[in-house]
């Protein structure tokens, strides 16, 4: 191992990490479950996500479903996402850093920030569609929201998914020269 791996600021850094990550995961999966359950935090997912259209929509228990349903699916890639990134700071805070296991955590890491960015938009459209299908003509509503977010999600997501596949390919390397050793 690399005097890197063993650098106590890195030790230090990622079990700091390790906590904000796994409070992260309780938090987001609590918060998920309530939102649908207290009108006033639905409200507020809607206006966060919608924006305007959110204001006047009906929370009817379908509605309310349907939306539960529809961020199930972005939620559940963020926390799989988190937990990867949480067992990544575990690895380095052990000394772990440069192996192949770190750099397929990173790599399913930077596929859920990609993902987000897909699913962000995605996700809102079919929110908005669901809270507005059962609306008399006239009266539904179809927006596709892009936001810089979704646009640094993206890039990011890139980034580290390069990076990932650049580490892989070093352990490879890494271990491909100790056998000749």
């Amino acid at each position: 191992m690399t005097a890197f791996a063993h650098s106590d600021r890195l030790r230090r850094f990622s079990n700091a990490m390790v906590i904000v990550t796994t409070l992260g995961i309780v938090l987001i999966a609590v918060a998920m479950c309530l939102v649908f359950l207290v009108p006033e935090w639905t409200r507020n997912l809607l206006l966060a996500r919608l924006g305007a259209a959110g204001r006047d929509l009906a929370l009817t228990p379908g509605r309310l479903a349907a939306g539960a349903a529809i961020s199930a699916i972005p939620v559940g890639v963020m926390l799989f996402g988190l937990w990867q990134v949480r067992a990544l700071f575990a690895d380095f805070a052990a000394g772990r850093v440069f192996t192949l296991s770190s750099a397929r955590r990173l790599r399913d890491f930077a596929a859920c920030v990609l993902a987000q960015a897909i699913l962000g938009p995605i996700s809102s459209t079919a929110l908005l569609l669901a809270f507005t299908l059962s609306n008399p003509p006239g009266s539904r509503q179809l927006g596709i929201s892009l936001s810089v977010n979704d646009y640094l999600a993206l890039i990011v997501g890139g980034v580290l998914l390069a990076v990932a596949w650049v580490m892989v390919e070093a352990t490879r390397i890494a271990d491909e020269h100790a056998s000749f050793v």
